[in-house]
């Protein structure tokens, strides 16, 4: 279903892959494990980074080619655009996804003594999914059905999207939507995802939606004297009436290294005056942040709700 030269470097990169689907452990979890460490999601949201599925149910396939996108891109190998897989019914993807979790987990089975047994045991029953590892997940057509088998499964989901396609984004009910807003305007969104009009005319409209949301947040990721200007997004945040923002400095990190600088990253410091300048020209508020992530988390005072997530919907 991959072109070779993409799969290749994705396995050299430790993916696991299974048809167009992906599960990669994430560093956190890692650092979990070894040192106690959490990540910031466990730190802002309440959720446990030992019990959390990387993955993605479009591994390779993505509308929009972003600069500052750590993964590898077609262009990055001047690979020309490819079609799309035949799509698993969501029954078997998620039976892929947590076969691939599973496996991956059971390669630490032999520092057990250094994890401990419990926690171990935790890992391998997950109860938190990110599909957010690679390409754009709303482009699985049975989206919706395969996050509905993750709550019936008892697993929270977070789910990230570029926003283009509107339509599958309102069928969706994950435990919390982002939306990644990277471009205030036509002209930066062109320049910083290489994405055409209609995309950007497509995300505007998805923003319109956030409101019927449960739970929903804006990511922006800050590239230095490119898209750092966060007053320029007051009006799109505003539009989209979201739950939260997330802002984070761009990393580089991954393939971004061909495309950027290391130079082009913020310090937190700089992300913390960023937003504070917006929480006092705004309705919303810096609730939390993370030095080593470098993101900060801003929540909406015109619509309160805990960012710590009630795990027993």
């Amino acid at each position: 279903m991959i072109p070779d030269e993409i799969y290749n470097v994705l396995r050299k990169q430790h993916y696991q892959i299974k048809g167009h689907s992906s599960v990669k452990l994430c560093g956190w979890v890692r650092k979990s494990f070894l040192d106690g460490n959490e990540c910031y999601k466990s730190k802002f949201y309440g959720i446990n980074t030992h019990r959390c599925i990387q993955s993605t149910p479009s591994v390779a396939w993505c509308q929009q080619e972003c600069m500052f996108c750590w993964r590898i891109l077609p262009s990055d190998l001047n690979t020309k655009p490819y079609s799309l897989p035949e799509w698993k019914n969501p029954e078997n993807v998620a039976e892929d996804i947590l076969k691939m979790h599973r496996t991956i987990l059971m390669g630490y089975k032999g520092i057990l003594n250094r994890i401990g047994e419990e926690k171990f045991n935790e890992a391998m029953t997950p109860k938190h999914i990110a599909l957010s590892l690679s390409g754009e997940p709303t482009m699985y057509p049975y989206l919706a059905e395969l996050i509905e088998i993750f709550h019936n499964l008892g697993m929270s989901t977070f789910l990230v999207s570029n926003g283009i396609l509107t339509e599958i984004i309102e069928k969706v009910n994950p435990t919390q939507l982002y939306i990644s807003l990277d471009a205030y305007d036509l002209e930066s969104y062109k320049k910083i995802c290489n994405g055409t009009e209609k995309d950007w005319e497509n995300i505007l409209n998805t923003l319109d939606i956030l409101k019927n949301k449960k739970r929903s947040c804006i990511r922006t990721t800050v590239i230095r004297n490119i898209n750092d200007d966060l007053l320029k997004f007051k009006e799109l945040y505003s539009r989209s009436n979201a739950n939260f923002i997330e802002i984070k400095s761009y990393m580089n990190v991954g393939y971004s290294r061909k495309r950027l600088e290391l130079s082009d990253m913020l310090k937190h410091e700089e992300l913390l005056r960023m937003c504070e300048n917006l929480e006092k020209n705004s309705s919303f508020e810096i609730t939390n942040d993370s030095f080593e992530s470098r993101v900060v988390l801003l929540s909406n005072k015109d619509k309160k709700l805990n960012p710590k997530i009630d795990f027993g919907f």
